[in-house]
């Protein structure tokens, strides 16, 4: 038997692998890019939600910030600035109290001392705010603090010469006295001082240049002592 080489088709033969093995994978590129593309939409809503959670967040937290600020500001405002002033002067003194050191305070006196007076009592004052020298710069030091005495001196001139020596004294200023007294028929005088206490001795340029003060920085001299420099200079 022999083939026919006549093609008895009503068109002739055409290879037609390559064009559906083109379309199956133009199909499968469409295929996996929707696949890519639904997971990236599904993976961008989810970012989304959660930046809009954090936002929610955020928007929260800020919220809640005002209100504590609100509350703040109205809870502050119950509060007077001169009694909480009060409060912190109180407060200072409190720690300045214990920070005082006694055992300096009467090693100082007892330089200054005349031997004919007695003093009885020797209190700090607080309460008064911050202690200034009350000289010509009426400068604020760290730790001076206003002290009380009281005593008895064995005449008038034993208690101006108290007053004398705690002038010229750099630990000193501000010297007034708040009473004094003589008994009938006594020479002695008892007496209450009021003085600014430094305990570094930073108060010598402060004492006021006046003439019981040049008076006393003159007989300190005449005595062998020192005068504070605000005196010595009118001196010379």
């Amino acid at each position: 038997m022999r083939p026919l080489d006549l093609n008895l088709a009503s068109r002739p033969f055409r290879n037609n692998v390559p064009i559906w093995t083109a379309h199956g994978v133009v199909l499968a590129a469409v295929v996996a890019f929707s696949i890519w593309n639904a997971h990236t939409a599904i993976d961008a809503t989810r970012k989304l939600d959660a930046l809009q959670a954090d936002l929610g967040s955020v928007e929260r937290r800020l919220g809640d910030l005002d209100r504590r600020e609100d509350e703040a500001i109205k809870g502050a405002r119950v509060f007077d600035p001169k009694t909480m002033q009060i409060q912190a002067d109180k407060a200072n003194d409190i720690i300045l109290r214990r920070g005082l050191s006694w055992t300096r305070l009467f090693n100082t006196l007892e330089d200054v001392v005349p031997y004919e007076v007695r003093m009885t009592t020797v209190r700090p004052v607080y309460g008064t705010g911050p202690a200034r020298s009350g000289g010509p710069h009426d400068t604020v030091f760290e730790g001076t603090v206003p002290v009380d005495i009281e005593g008895s001196a064995k005449s008038f001139e034993s208690f101006l010469e108290l007053e004398r020596a705690l002038i010229v004294d750099p630990h000193f200023a501000n010297v007034e006295p708040v009473r004094n007294e003589t008994p009938p028929g006594s020479s002695e005088v008892t007496f209450q001082l009021r003085f600014l206490y430094d305990p570094d001795g930073r108060l010598a340029g402060e004492h006021p240049e006046i003439p019981h003060v040049l008076e006393a920085a003159r007989k300190a001299e005449e005595e062998g002592g020192e005068a504070p420099p605000s005196a010595l200079k009118d001196l010379r």
